[in-house]
């Protein structure tokens, strides 16, 4: 009965998530309204609410502590989605409170994940240390390069280009993790697409924030970074589901 509980909570809130984000995203589409938009950063708030309630559940078992972290992670970032679209919120320039944010957001998705890749023992696999170290230096290059190619030669936002760089750091770093673990466990691939959504989405951010705001990228940055939110949250819950755990791990 419990079980049948969650699983009805937790889709109910997937479902609301489908409405607030990829529903109005075609809504604003269809509709020409740009007035949609404003229920995207709701979108982060229902993803909140599943990784806590999946953590209520999870508390007292070895997962409890992995499941708190990616619930603080997903917290963190909704909290700077709400202070990026809440004006009244605001006391600063917008990027000074949002990239310490998903910064620590990205230190709980490290330290959640590898906790999780303990306890599901895929750190003793042979070439745990080789594969997340590859992940680890080829993520961080990519997010440089995109750094160095759409922020470094801006005029925009000059005291924001080192912060952006470090926090390129922090977000490479926790996809790259994602990553890792999802090629030791095929339950955890969604969570790897979302840390690379993650990454694209910050790429999307990039080009409109330094590069004259091109036409269309803030859309396209909301959806894949929800998206990619999405697969993290739900990914980490149907992982760590007890029947998954249960099955044991899976390779990839």
């Amino acid at each position: 009965m419990r079980q049948s509980l969650r699983c009805v909570v937790i889709s109910v809130l997937w479902l609301a998530w489908l409405g607030l984000l990829p529903g109005t995203f075609v809504a604003a589409a269809v509709t020409g309204q740009g007035g949609w938009s404003r229920f995207w950063w709701m979108s982060s708030a229902v993803l909140v609410c599943a990784a806590w309630i999946h953590w209520f559940w999870q508390r007292r078992d070895r997962l409890g502590a992995a499941c708190a972290l990616i619930a603080c992670g997903i917290t963190l970032g909704m909290l700077a989605d709400l202070y990026g679209a809440w004006r009244v919120l605001r006391f600063t320039e917008p990027l000074t409170m949002i990239v310490p944010l998903f910064a620590l957001g990205h230190v709980c998705y490290v330290a959640g994940l590898l906790i999780l890749a303990g306890r599901l023992q895929l750190t003793g696999r042979p070439g745990w240390m080789r594969v997340l170290a590859s992940a680890v230096v080829l993520y961080n290059l990519a997010g440089l390069a995109l750094w160095v190619m759409l922020v470094r030669p801006s005029d925009a936002l000059p005291g924001m280009h080192l912060p952006t760089a470090v926090y390129t750091i922090f977000l490479a770093t926790a996809a790259a993790v994602m990553g890792a673990v999802a090629c030791f466990d095929r339950r955890f691939l969604p969570v790897g697409i979302g840390g690379l959504l993650f990454l694209i989405s910050d790429g999307f951010l990039a080009v409109r924030l330094f590069q004259d705001n091109w036409r269309g990228l803030g859309d396209l940055c909301w959806i894949t970074y929800g998206i990619g939110q999405m697969l993290i949250v739900y990914g980490v819950i149907a992982a760590t589901w007890p029947r998954a755990i249960d099955d044991g791990p899976a390779l990839a």
